[in-house]
């Protein structure tokens, strides 16, 4: 199959950084792809990147102007880059099938695939209508909630979400539910494998963006609740957000300038791999994602977690299988639960055989061979319904 990717960001070369779930999905799934199949990315470009170039079997097109990493608006950045993506795009009617994987690419796709006369897919990692505002204020909810709403309407041959709670969240806002297929996300469970000690310590480790959804005051809350009976407990928030100065007032106010570590964002990524694996327990207090791989991450690592009680990580955890899950926005519960983990040492290393079984489930080279099934379906499909 020629099989024409639409992604906003991608790596700059193999096995350099990742900005989010979006990109290593599509690397990941890309690279597995490119051993039976012709793979073609468009991606934004970034001033010192290549136009074009070729690593990991997968050819890469960078086009439009310098677009950096941003999880806020960039409204015009992001306009420009899809309409430099549709006029690439454009240029490959030999494509056998054209998927686009985050909103900014949905509509370079599907006006791509359409014109070109191509099945269209698109990877729903999560949907936010009707919580635009709540989540992203007035400035960049109102837009994105109407682009949101537009975007379901364009009629996709094919919908793929990450999880069951997306699936059922886009069928309630009106989604064809016999054009979704839930594929989740996944991990290479090589990339944990080396060798690494726990702390000595008590290591709580978060990793995040450091904005209000994520929720890492109440895991700083918690910290100063478990310090009473864990004096020398240490927490390590990777990640960087407007939150972050907040964050800090916060941790100070409570007497944590000693306990609580803010590492920004960490550009090596063994390094955040290395933390993960070396700390005691992994935290997730998050309020909204849409699959949360860093939780398959941790027990990949031998690192339980304990994350908040919202629908998706139940689902991605099966309601709880290495780790625990507390009461989302309790810092009392929160504390009760790593404390759990801090006490038993059984139930600790329980917790991390589970984890490391469930992994299992969520490998990349797996996962791509049933989204090549589902390539091969769609195209099927196409070709009976326009030949009628």
């Amino acid at each position: 199959m020629n099989i024409l990717f639409f992604c906003e960001y991608f790596p700059e070369h193999a096995g350099s950084d990742i900005s989010g779930g979006v990109e290593a999905r599509c690397y990941n799934l890309s690279r597995f792809l490119a051993k039976n199949n012709n793979v073609t990315i468009i991606t934004s470009w970034r001033n010192g990147l290549k136009r074009e170039e070729i690593f990991s079997g997968i050819n890469i097109l960078r086009v439009g102007k310098d677009h950096r990493y941003s999880n806020e608006a960039g409204f015009f950045s992001r306009g420009m880059f899809a309409m430099a993506a549709i006029k690439e795009g454009l240029k490959h009617g030999d494509a056998d099938i054209i998927e686009g994987y985050n909103f900014t690419t949905y509509f370079p796709a599907g006006s791509v695939a359409k014109k070109l006369k191509k099945p269209a897919i698109i990877t729903y990692h999560e949907t936010w209508i009707g919580e635009w505002v709540k989540n992203k204020g007035l400035l960049t909810g109102i837009p994105y909630e109407i682009y949101e709403r537009a975007m379901l309407r364009l009629g996709y041959d094919k919908i793929i979400s990450v999880s069951e709670f997306t699936k059922k969240k886009l069928f309630e806002k009106g989604a064809d539910k016999k054009n979704i297929s839930v594929i989740p996300n996944g991990i290479n469970r090589e990339e944990f494998s080396f060798d690494c000690k726990k702390e000595k310590l008590p290591v709580i480790c978060f990793i995040g963006r450091l904005v209000q959804t994520k929720k890492a005051d109440v895991l700083i809350n918690a910290i100063s609740i478990l310090k009473k009976d864990f004096p020398g407990i240490k927490c390590k928030i990777i990640g960087q957000g407007k939150e972050k100065q907040k964050l800090e007032r916060l941790a100070n106010s409570l007497g944590l300038k000693d306990n609580v570590e803010f590492l920004g964002f960490v550009k090596d990524s063994k390094e955040v791999k290395k933390i993960l694996k070396s700390s005691t327990i992994f935290c997730l207090p998050s309020v909204a994602e849409g699959f949360g791989i860093v939780i398959l991450e941790a027990m990949a690592s031998g690192t339980p977690y304990v994350c908040s009680d919202i629908e998706v990580l139940r689902e991605i955890t099966e309601n709880g299988k290495g780790g625990l899950i507390f009461r989302k926005n309790d810092s009392n519960d929160l504390a009760k639960k790593m404390a759990t983990l801090l006490s038993d040492r059984k139930n600790y290393g329980n917790k991390v055989k589970e984890g490391k079984e469930l992994v299992k489930k969520y490998l990349w080279k797996n996962l791509s061979l049933v989204v090549e099934n589902l390539y091969k379906e769609a195209i099927d499909e196409y070709k009976i319904k326009n030949s009628r």
